[in-house]
């Protein structure tokens, strides 16, 4: 054999047993358990949970593992704070399923992206702040009307 074909041969073994090795890796995932799996989340640290929380729902973090977790977690949120709040959490969530780039209007993606955020985190992600309190325009009288020159 010449020594390129020695190279690309070497090549091909190479890349086949890391391609067995990855095949191998995934099906011991998805091959564990019941016991394994348990034992797997009874090793993670428990993350504080919805049912603890007595003050603003808007504190909750968002789990976004999954899409089922991730709705779950939105409901949580719902029902722990006011109505206000969570319209504001659901416009700035759909505002990002738009304009974020790497969610490609994947809820999905979204939900990963926003995984372990507070509500407050995700606004803050959008950029909108509450207005800063003081007169409204229909509360501005004449005073402090513009005058305009003609």
């Amino acid at each position: 054999m010449a020594t390129s074909d020695k190279r690309i041969f070497t090549a091909i073994i190479v890349l086949a047993l890391l391609a067995c090795t990855a095949v191998q890796a995934q099906s011991t995932d998805a091959g564990s358990t019941p016991d394994q799996a348990m034992d797997a989340e009874a090793a993670k640290p428990e993350a504080e949970t919805a049912e603890s929380f007595e003050s603003d729902g808007m504190e909750i973090p968002i789990d976004g593992s999954s899409l089922g977790a991730f709705e779950a977690s939105l409901a949580e949120i719902k029902k722990h704070s006011n109505e206000a709040d969570y319209t504001s959490l659901e416009n700035a969530i759909g505002y990002l399923l738009v304009y974020d780039l790497t969610a490609r209007r994947d809820r999905e993606k979204l939900a990963a992206n926003l995984d372990g955020l507070t509500g407050y985190e995700v606004m803050e992600k959008v950029g909108w702040r509450k207005p800063p309190p003081g007169k409204s325009k229909a509360e501005k009288g004449a005073a402090d009307a513009n005058l305009i020159d003609t």
